[in-house]
């Protein structure tokens, strides 16, 4: 615990890099919308990831028009400590900076048209903190998990007062994870101001096209592997019903089914509140409370924050190699009983200044033993903004999978991030995550695919916003 709050005292991180959160809440959604003019920098850091040292320069520029706005970043980093069990360019250059199509592709941080909830909305770039509906599919994903991997995924959403779109693609070089959620408001169609109004009706669909079913090592192939791969689909219907839209408190029902293709099948039953403060201040809370039922071959938020991870390493019980997909198809037709779970998640938010949030997940599943454990996710995030100059953001998502010595129950996924401005033009800051690598061995039938590594930048920006 001592050497992570260490770790939590060091890094930069870039004024547009600034956004973490742990729950279905963006705190700085709000104002967004209002960035307007073009912006350029430099960032120059020390940085440390795992056992190496390396000395970055990020170079920057941004344009936010009313409704388009697109980012650019060029990274240099050069290694301090080079050795052998890192490829280099010149001696110095990481190799894997620059030795895939999805490294060019990263030079667009972002490009969007539009905002979240608009009539139509494009937003290409780092999936951070994805819901799709109310998360029972894709809950709180993040794709930037793994180290020299950077993913520019795609959203898309069509809202109308009569039916809609949200639409998801975890990465473009090449994608994994593709689908969308429609819905409709059936009463709209007869009276947009009836109280019936209220009622939507969704279906989603989503698909891992290219999810691992199996993982050999010790042949030729990627990586070292031979991956067997299919396409993984699940899709879900859902209901939802506003049933009080008072001026200071909302309260909204809602039901999700799930199937997952040639597996289980899952139910989640939920209530949303949203409480606004009757104060000067714009103050609410926002809470979620749901309860679930599944069969044994079935996972609540299968594609959740560690899936870039879990899609190929699970739960590492008997078989170290085994996928998320392979644990749970060993689970089909098996004769479980249906097991059961809840989900409840807290907000306070004073829009601009000061957000705290976090969320608790129990669930039952079974083991490799075919006996029932408990999985429990926990999340918790701070975003705050102290004296128009200091920025904090933190945010922590634990996750057990029941089984002693699993690295997914000691290792977190988490950000930390302190900036301060110390005028217009320059801001220091550091910052700490942790990033996860592919590191194929083989000793003595021993295979490590995804390590956890932790990484710290701290660092000086520089810009000019015109």
């Amino acid at each position: 615990m001592k050497k992570i709050c260490r770790i939590f005292l060091f890094f930069l991180i870039l004024v547009s890099f600034s956004k973490v959160y742990a729950v279905d809440f963006d705190p700085n959604e709000a104002y967004d919308r209002f960035k307007r003019g073009f912006s350029i920098g430099g960032n120059l850091s020390f940085k440390g990831e795992d056992k190496y040292y390396l000395l970055e320069l990020d170079l920057y520029g941004s344009a936010e028009f009313s409704m388009l706005g697109f980012g650019v970043g060029l990274p240099i980093r050069i290694i301090m400590n080079p050795d052998d069990d890192i490829d280099t360019s010149g001696g110095v250059f990481p190799t894997e900076d620059w030795d895939d199509a999805r490294d060019w592709v990263a030079i667009l941080n972002y490009f969007h048209y539009g905002h979240s909830g608009d009539m139509f909305y494009f937003y290409f770039g780092e999936q951070r903190n994805r819901y799709v509906g109310n998360g029972s599919i894709v809950g709180a994903y993040y794709g930037d998990l793994r180290l020299f991997h950077p993913q520019r995924g795609v959203n898309l959403e069509v809202n109308t007062d009569y039916a809609g779109l949200d639409f998801f693609m975890d990465d473009v070089t090449p994608p994994n994870v593709i689908g969308g959620r429609v819905y409709i408001k059936p009463v709209s169609f007869f009276s947009k101001e009836n109280y019936g109004n209220n009622l939507e009706i969704g279906a989603s669909y989503f698909a891992d096209v290219f999810a691992p079913d199996g993982i050999k090592g010790g042949e030729p192939g990627d990586d070292g592997r031979v991956i067997s791969k299919t396409n993984m689909q699940i899709f879900g219907f859902d209901v939802s019903f506003r049933v009080l839209a008072m001026k200071y408190y909302q309260l909204t029902p809602y039901t999700d089914i799930n199937k997952i293709v040639d597996a289980g099948t899952g139910m989640h039953f939920g209530l949303k509140h949203k409480l606004m403060l009757p104060t000067s201040t714009d103050m609410q809370i926002l809470s979620r409370w749901e309860v679930r039922a599944m069969e044994a071959d079935y996972i609540p938020s299968y594609f959740n924050t560690f899936y870039d991870i879990e899609r190929e390493y699970y739960k590492g019980q008997t078989n170290p190699s085994q996928t998320k997909l392979e644990y749970l198809m060993s689970y089909v037709d098996s004769g479980k009983n249906w097991t059961a779970g809840y989900y409840l998640d807290l907000v306070f938010d004073i829009t601009g200044t000061f957000s705290i949030g976090g969320s608790f997940e129990h669930n039952k599943l079974y083991g490799y033993d075919a006996k029932k454990y408990d999985n429990y996710q926990i999340n918790i995030f701070l975003d705050t903004f102290l004296f128009d100059s200091l920025a904090i953001d933190f945010l922590i998502t634990l996750q057990s999978l029941g089984e002693n010595d699993h690295w997914l129950k000691n290792q977190p996924y988490f950000k930390a991030s302190v900036i301060y401005y110390m005028n217009k033009y320059i801001s220091i800051g550091a910052l700490a995550d942790s990033k996860w690598y592919l590191s194929y061995k083989n000793n003595g039938g021993s295979y490590e695919y995804y390590p956890p590594y932790k990484s710290f930048s701290i660092g000086a920006f520089a810009g000019l916003r015109f």
